[in-house]
């Protein structure tokens, strides 16, 4: 099934594919965000990170383009940014690095090549797949812990046989839009922002219900209690004893995490470029520049387009 929906899009695409096929190698600088139970609006000043990536892009004409990518990232959240006292009184935070690979397909919303000056900026919308690679950590009396090998919500614990502990390794689904325009015919610059929803609602290592605190001592010991229920540093010292019945967090929804930034890239291996002068126009109702110097008697107008 999978392989025949594969040859019926290459079908559809494959009259789109002419002419004007070329690579597309580029980077990527900007920012990093987190959407979850611990920031359920992004792009948290505080908890802004920088990013960064780079790129391998097959355009496949002016409209379409495949491209493959690595980036990183860094993301945060913490109760102490929200207006909910209950919230506050929960008082988790939570950190992590963030690794991604994926692959996109490009689609510009105004035919778009940069070998032309008539078609030299289009807005572009763009979705694919990504694995990525997080870790969530936590401080504790002024010590960073990794947050998945301790259990906090009872991953692990034989009276949860259904809470598994979670894997570090992940899939996403980025969908994102920006905007891309042409320096000269080898360079692009852009900026874009994209979302990735992805499969886990533990980027925070927050998702469910709380457990006893006995069976958490029992079975994950001392640090995952402290961990799990930090209502003890917002009262004084006096602990709100919790269990599976008091939500933890909203497993309804599984998080988000954001890269907003720019790109720039080098055009490669231009299909049926020649390497003369920029051109005006590759279209034959759009008279260029030399027969619109000739209008106006311009000088100069003998050039080699």
């Amino acid at each position: 099934m999978r392989k025949a929906l594969f040859l019926i899009i290459l079908a559809a695409l494959s009259p789109l594919v002419y002419g004007q096929q070329y690579l597309e190698i580029g980077v990527f600088g900007g920012a990093s965000n987190y959407q979850g139970d611990l920031a359920p609006v992004a792009f948290v000043p505080k908890e802004t990170h920088s990013a960064f990536g780079a790129y391998y892009k097959f355009n496949l004409n002016y409209w379409f383009g495949l491209k493959a990518g690595l980036y990183s990232g860094f993301i945060s959240g913490n109760d102490d940014n929200s207006t909910e006292e209950w919230k506050q009184e929960r008082n988790l935070h939570f950190v992590s690095p963030v690794y991604e690979a994926n692959a996109v397909f490009e689609i510009f919303l105004k035919r778009y090549n940069p070998k032309y000056r008539w078609n030299i900026a289009s807005p572009y919308v763009y979705f694919g797949i990504a694995t990525f690679r997080f870790n969530p950590r936590a401080q504790y009396q002024g010590v960073w812990y990794e947050l998945q090998p301790l259990g906090t919500e009872g991953q692990g614990n034989p009276a949860y046989p259904d809470r598994k502990r979670y894997p570090l390794q992940q899939y996403s689904y980025p969908v994102g839009f920006g905007i891309k325009g042409s320096l000269n015919k080898y360079w692009n610059l852009g900026i874009e922002i994209g979302y990735r929803k992805t499969t886990t609602d533990y980027l925070d290592d927050v998702s469910t219900t709380y457990i006893a605190k006995e069976l958490l001592l029992a079975d994950n010991g001392d640090i995952a209690w402290q961990l799990s229920n930090r209502t003890d540093e917002m009262n004084g010292g006096t602990e709100i004893l919790r269990d599976d019945k008091k939500y933890r967090g909203d497993d309804t929804n599984k998080d988000w995490y954001i890269f907003t930034g720019m790109t720039l890239s080098r055009n490669h291996e231009v299909k049926g470029w020649d390497g003369k002068k920029y051109k005006a126009s590759d279209n034959p109702k759009k008279p260029g520049l030399r027969k619109s110097r000739k209008k106006m008697q311009c000088p100069g107008v003998n050039l080699k387009l």
